[in-house]
């Protein structure tokens, strides 16, 4: 029976992610990003080189007279013509993103994005065989959710955060301890069935397009699928994604519920 997960008609979301990460590729080098483009053009015309995600950015480049710069490592962002929707591609690493870059911007669903998802990481797997590389065997999946709150909307100031985070409890003012000035915290929780990890991280920031005040809390399960297969990995993604949502609705208040719109 199919689940009924919480809802907002204006949700806080401004990111989403759909990851998986396997043992490094043998054989994988920086000119299968280009030939990746024969396959990826269509739908994301602009490319983006990125150091790789888990690799110190004091990485050791090979010595000048070094003939294995194709083996360097690299991230490549395959980036859709309006800059909203991402496939980030390295040797051990396939996600993909949604991002919100304008305010009255449609918010991309689940529902919308798993077939995406499931559509491009068909692609990468395709590519894979015709490169004659190995498949990957995906050892975790993950999916993220990057939420921003506006000060003066979902909160006013950090002695009343309980009014956005009900587990948020403030030490009895005194003295020095009287007025809170910041808030960063990380907290985490196991999935059902030990499936894996759901953390919430909280911490200040100020947004860069208006400058706006806010708090961010990136909701993220990390997870080991049943198999490699996409079938499995897509099945973990599905308790996963329910998980984030309902985990969600319960982390943050009924007050700021309200301000979303919940259905």
């Amino acid at each position: 029976m199919a689940r009924t997960l919480p809802d907002f008609d204006n949700p806080p979301a401004v990111e989403t992610a759909l990851g998986v990460r396997f043992a490094t590729l043998p054989g994988w080098n920086v000119f299968h990003y280009g030939l990746m483009l024969q396959e990826f053009r269509e739908d994301y015309p602009k490319q983006e080189l990125r150091l790789p995600i888990g690799i110190p950015v004091t990485i050791s480049f090979p010595p000048a007279d070094s003939s294995d710069f194709a083996g360097m490592p690299v991230r490549c962002w395959f980036v859709n013509q309006q800059s909203t929707e991402l496939i980030q591609v390295q040797s051990d690493y396939f996600v993909r993103n949604w991002r919100k870059l304008e305010h009255s911007q449609q918010y991309l669903h689940y529902e919308e994005a798993r077939p995406k998802f499931e559509r491009d990481w068909l692609r990468f797997l395709k590519f894979l065989t015709e490169q004659r590389l190995p498949i990957p065997d995906a050892w975790q999946c993950e999916i993220a959710y990057v939420n921003q709150f506006v000060r003066g909307r979902e909160w006013k100031d950090f002695d009343q955060l309980d009014a956005l985070y009900p587990i948020w409890r403030k030490l009895p003012g005194r003295k020095l301890l009287s007025q809170t000035q910041t808030v960063n915290f990380v907290t985490a929780y196991q999935l059902p069935n030990n499936r894996g990890v759901l953390q919430f991280s909280s911490q200040p920031a100020i947004r860069k397009d208006d400058g706006a005040e806010i708090i961010q809390l990136t909701v993220n399960a990390i997870g080991k699928p049943d198999s490699s297969t996409t079938e499995g990995i897509l099945n973990w993604l599905d308790d996963a994604h329910a998980a984030v949502v309902e985990g969600f609705k319960e982390f943050t208040s009924d007050e700021a519920h309200k301000i979303w719109r919940m259905k």
